[in-house]
């Protein structure tokens, strides 16, 4: 389920950054401003879950071994790295967005 949710925030962090966007250039700068807030919020829900998923799926395979078992591979997948990259990228953007982007327009 966590996985899910948090492509779906970021999707919807990007959507935020693009509506305002539109009302920024349709009706006032302000509104990018105001929609970077948005993206910043869902950016960082959006980590939130993927830190979550992460730590849920490392406790997961930690139960599964044995004193005797060697330790297994607990490196994230690639996908989920990218992810993690891009939520982070995502906030920065929407800060810089919430802080200047009606001096950007």
């Amino acid at each position: 389920m966590l996985r899910n949710k948090n492509g779906l925030l970021l999707l919807l962090a990007w959507v935020m950054g693009l509506a305002g966007l539109v009302f920024g250039l349709v009706l006032e700068p302000i509104w990018f401003a105001r929609f970077g807030s948005l993206m910043v919020l869902f950016a960082v829900m959006s980590e939130y879950a993927l830190l979550h998923g992460e730590l849920d799926l490392l406790y997961q395979r930690l139960e599964k071994v044995q004193a005797e078992d060697d330790m297994p591979d607990l490196t994230p997948s690639k996908w989920h790295r990218k992810k993690v990259w891009l939520s982070h990228l995502t906030v920065i953007l929407g800060t810089l967005i919430w802080g200047f982007g009606d001096l950007l327009l």
